[in-house]
């Protein structure tokens, strides 16, 4: 299995087969991106997913207005914002990109 369908796996068993079980992140810095989906794993790590990705892995498009939820990526970064100083490697990276990357080299 690549790593991209492991990621996947991992986003769906984080939100239990389901991705309106998720929330969506409104992608400010990328404009053409249609932003990113957040599911917690059974520890409360973060799992991000692009919406491209899993379109491209599922051929689903997702409607953000069906997603539990609703974030946007200030929203997210302030939320989150302990958790990314000990993972997101650089500060001036886009931090829904490094977790996305992260959980791809971190996949089983």
């Amino acid at each position: 299995m690549n790593s991209s369908t492991k990621q996947l796996y991992l986003f769906l068993v984080a939100c239990s087969g389901n991705w309106r079980n998720s929330i969506y992140i409104k992608c400010q810095e990328e404009k053409d991106a249609p932003g990113y989906l957040l599911a917690a794993d059974r520890d409360g790590q973060p799992v991000i997913l692009a919406i491209q990705q899993f379109y491209r892995l599922t051929g689903v498009w997702i409607d953000p207005a069906e997603c539990c939820g609703q974030l946007t990526e200030a929203g997210f970064e302030s939320l989150y914002a302990q958790y990314l100083l000990w993972r997101c490697s650089s500060a001036e990276g886009h931090p829904l990109r490094q977790l996305c990357a992260a959980n791809m080299e971190t996949a089983p």
